[in-house]
C-alpha cells in the first residue's frame, strides 16, 4: 500500500512541481543569458548576477512550499476526507508523503547544483577566467578531504535535508490536532517557528557537549568535547583547535521523535478543516 500511495502522491503533484521548477529554470536561464551578454556593463551584470543566484535559491524553496501546502490540504483540508477514507493507518500516509518529499528534495537539489555550476561558468566568462579556476576552492577542498570524507559530508547533508523534511511534515501533523483547530493554518506556522528555535538550541548544546569534534588543523574527527576549549577561548581569546560536530545527530534524532509524535497525532487526534 505504501508503494500505491507513493505513486498516487507523485501522480497528483509531479505536474505542478515540474511546472514551477520549469518556470524558475526559464527565468534563471534568462538572467544568466543577460549576465553573459552584459558582462561588459558592470552595473547591469552585477544585478543579473544577484538575480540569478536568487532564482537558484528560490527553486527548491518554491517547490517545497508547494509540497508542504499540498500535504496540509490533502491531510487536513477538504481533500483530507478522501485521504482518511483510504483503509490504511496514518503512519502509511505520513511515510508515503514524506518519501515523496524526500525524492523531490533530491531532484531539486540536483537542479540547484546544475544551476550553481552554470552560474559559476557565467561568472568565469564575466571575469575572463575559466570555470575550473572559479571552482578551484571547491575542487581543492574535495581533493584535500579525499573521497572518504567528501562522501561522508554529502551523506551528512542528505541526512540533514531528509530529517528537515520529516520534521516539517511532522510539525504540520502535530499542529493538525483538534485542540489546535482555533488556530487554523497558524498552528503549523507557530510549530515551525518553535521547531527552528528547538533545533538551534539542541544544535548548540550538541556542538559544545557531544564528544565528537573535528580538529581544525588536520581535518580528522576526534572524540574530544568542545566545551573546555570554548571556555578557554572565552577566557583567553585563543581560537579552539577543535570544532564540535555533534549537531549532525540532532536532526535525525529530532526527526524520529517528531515522526513518532506525528503518527500518534494522525491516527488518534486528526481534525479535518
Amino acid at each position: 500500500m505504501l508503494r500505491t500511495l507513493f505513486i498516487e502522491e507523485a501522480r497528483t503533484q509531479v505536474g505542478r512541481n515540474a511546472s514551477v521548477t520549469g518556470a524558475c529554470c526559464l527565468v534563471l536561464l534568462g538572467f544568466l543569458g543577460l549576465w553573459w551578454l552584459l558582462a561588459d556593463v558592470p552595473a547591469l551584470a552585477g544585478l543579473m548576477q544577484l538575480a540569478s543566484m536568487a532564482v537558484i535559491i528560490a527553486i527548491p524553496v518554491a517547490v517545497m512550499v508547494q509540497v508542504a501546502v499540498d500535504y496540509w490540504q490533502s491531510m487536513y483540508g477538504q481533500r483530507g476526507y478522501l485521504t482518511m477514507a483510504v483503509p490504511v493507518r496514518g503512519r502509511v500516509h505520513f511515510a508515503a508523503k514524506a518519501l515523496y518529499a524526500c525524492v523531490v528534495v533530491l531532484v531539486e537539489g540536483a537542479i540547484c547544483l546544475g544551476g550553481l555550476i552554470a552560474w559559476c561558468a557565467v561568472l568565469a566568462h564575466s571575469i575572463g577566467s575559466t570555470t575550473e579556476d572559479v571552482l578551484q576552492p571547491v575542487l581543492w577542498a574535495i581533493d584535500t578531504a579525499g573521497p572518504g570524507k567528501t562522501a561522508l559530508f554529502v551523506l551528512i547533508v542528505l541526512i540533514g535535508l531528509f530529517s528537515l523534511v520529516i520534521e516539517v511534515g511532522a510539525v504540520m501533523s502535530i499542529g493538525g490536532q483538534g485542540r489546535f483547530n482555533h488556530l487554523g493554518f497558524g498552528a503549523p506556522m507557530i510549530g515551525l517557528v518553535l521547531l527552528y528555535a528547538v533545533n538551534q538550541v539542541l544544535a548548540l548544546i550538541a556542538v559544545l557537549f557531544v564528544p565528537l569534534s573535528m580538529d581544525v588543523t588536520t581535518g580528522d574527527f576526534t572524540s574530544q568535547m568542545m566545551w573546555p576549549q570554548f571556555l578557554e577561548a572565552l577566557r583567553t581569546g585563543v581560537q579552539p583547535s577543535v570544532i564540535g560536530v555533534g549537531s549532525v545527530v540532532v536532526g535525525p534524532v529530532l526527526a524520529v521523535v517528531l515522526a513518532w509524535w506525528a503518527v500518534r497525532a494522525i491516527e488518534q487526534h486528526t481534525s479535518l478543516r
